[in-house]
């Protein structure tokens, strides 16, 4: 079973992490959105003013070879004073045909065409339709990233050529680290906000694990359990409801018991009466004195009168079972010989082992002894004993055999009972241990219950493996006292 703090703690967790992650993203790009914008700008103004200030009626004269002159290198002394004052990374001047006039690399002569300038066609075309324009963003050679501004240098109304002014993009670099504290920001955010998450889910948590925990109890018959909730919210409404149909559970099985008692007690006394009469009648229908059958056959009538007596005794044994479960006694625990304990339940049953030719089997320690009321554990074999005799004897099972085994693990003392016989049907697993729940003609189903109830209030458990066709196996787990 999932937990809900789990998936609180989950949940939130990818909420805050989506939450961080969008407004991380949309607060980087529009960061770098921003300074691109601006960097082009001032490149644009920086370009703006080298055509202003530059002669294009020089410039367009420029040919290769002009790199010696004076004209040359007093222009290109100029556009490096403005690279050292802007802090760009380079200068230069061109014609529509993308040749250099004048760069502020000194490798690059006269004439040689600028190849990066293909991929700002668009750009340029704004240049020579005399207007500023600015680059996408390329990588270098060197793998840094950087940016161009544009502006067209003006002879009259005639372009006659351009301006472009390259700089690094170093805020790229600040943007990375701010992406980098991004993460380390968000990575910090989801611990903090999962161990709060986690902390608030438990005090949420917690009383819903109690409501489950007293659910469990009282699915499983223990009711002496107070279920208490300390919120005033729904919770806190949940468990006090649950209280009280704790409660009304208890009333209702107190008055179910006293009914069940009360009437088992009243129809014990006529069976009492009926079971003596029919047994003075037995004695006298044997000496012959009986005025009542008048010429019935004694021998019929001393066969009916055992019928009468056996179906007496059967009511008495349900009776009593129906009082049992109505007034059960708490346990009066003592170190007992297990061995002998189900020696002796055995010995209860054996005539009717012998006449349904089953086999009981007992592989128990010698040594081994248990903490347990004796009389209520010899009570719990006895009930466990009938059914598998039953069950054998309604299959017809060729062989049939009731082996009874013990094992200690961990302190820890495992009893089991199995039998041979046709199993259990899946879909009366579930209602195996349920009062009055029976599949036989005769019986009143109590027999687990009470068997249950027995082992619960010694604080033990039992289990029943079992299917259609198969055999039978009821384990019993004695937990050491502590």
């Amino acid at each position: 079973m999932r937990k809900i703090s789990n998936k609180l703690t989950i949940t939130f967790g990818l909420l805050i992490l989506s939450a961080i992650f969008i407004c991380g993203w949309y607060f980087y790009g529009q960061t770098e959105h921003h300074l691109e914008k601006e960097l082009g700008e001032r490149l644009v103004d920086i370009a703006q003013t080298i055509a202003t200030l530059s002669d294009g009626d020089i410039i367009r004269q420029l040919v290769p070879g002009n790199e010696a002159g004076l004209t040359y290198r007093n222009l290109l002394s100029h556009l490096n004073r403005i690279r050292q004052s802007t802090d760009v990374s380079r200068i230069y001047i061109f014609d529509r045909h993308h040749r250099c006039l004048v760069d502020t690399e000194v490798s690059i002569p006269i004439g040689t065409e600028y190849l990066k300038l293909k991929f700002d066609q668009l750009e340029l075309e704004h240049v020579w339709d005399k207007k500023g324009a600015a680059s996408i963003l390329f990588r270098g050679e060197d793998g840094n990233y950087y940016k161009s501004g544009y502006a067209p240098i003006l002879v009259g109304d005639e372009v006659v050529a351009a301006v472009g002014v390259d700089a690094s993009a170093a805020f790229l670099r600040i943007l990375k680290r701010f992406g980098r504290n991004v993460l380390t920001f968000g990575a910090a955010c989801i611990l903090i906000c999962a161990a709060i998450v986690f902390i608030v889910s438990k005090r949420i948590t917690n009383p819903i694990h109690r409501l489950v925990d007293a659910v469990e109890k009282i699915s499983s018959g223990d009711l002496d359990a107070e279920i208490t909730t300390n919120s005033d919210d729904e919770i806190g409404f949940l468990g006090k409801a649950m209280e009280q149909m704790r409660v009304n559970i208890i009333k209702r099985d107190g008055s179910m018991r006293l009914m069940l008692a009360n009437v088992a007690h009243e129809i014990r006394n006529p069976l009492g009466g009926i079971e003596l009469f029919s047994g003075i009648l037995y004695e006298e229908l044997g000496q012959g004195e009986s005025p009542l059958l008048g010429n019935a056959s004694t021998g019929s009538a001393r066969a009916h009168l055992e019928k009468i007596t056996k179906e007496v005794h059967n009511l008495n044994q349900i009776i009593s079972e129906f009082l049992e479960f109505a007034r059960p006694r708490e346990p009066r625990e003592a170190d007992v010989c297990l061995k002998e304990l189900v020696q002796s339940a055995y010995c209860m049953l054996a005539l009717e082992f012998e006449e349904a030719g089953v086999e009981f089997q007992s592989r128990i320690d010698t040594l081994l002894t248990v903490h347990v009321d004796g009389e209520q554990f010899k009570r719990v074999f006895i009930n466990l004993f009938k059914n598998s005799l039953q069950a054998l004897k309604n299959s017809k099972v060729a062989g049939g055999r009731v082996m009874v085994q013990s094992d200690v693990k961990d302190g820890i003392t495992e009893i089991s009972v199995q039998d041979n016989g046709p199993g259990i049907p899946h879909e009366n697993m579930t209602r195996i241990f349920e009062p009055f729940f029976t599949t036989k003609e005769k019986g009143a189903g109590l027999g687990l219950a009470i068997v249950q109830k027995i082992i619960t209030d010694h604080g033990g458990h039992i289990e029943i493996r079992s299917s259609k066709g198969e055999s039978t196996t009821i384990t019993i787990r004695l937990f050491p006292s502590t």
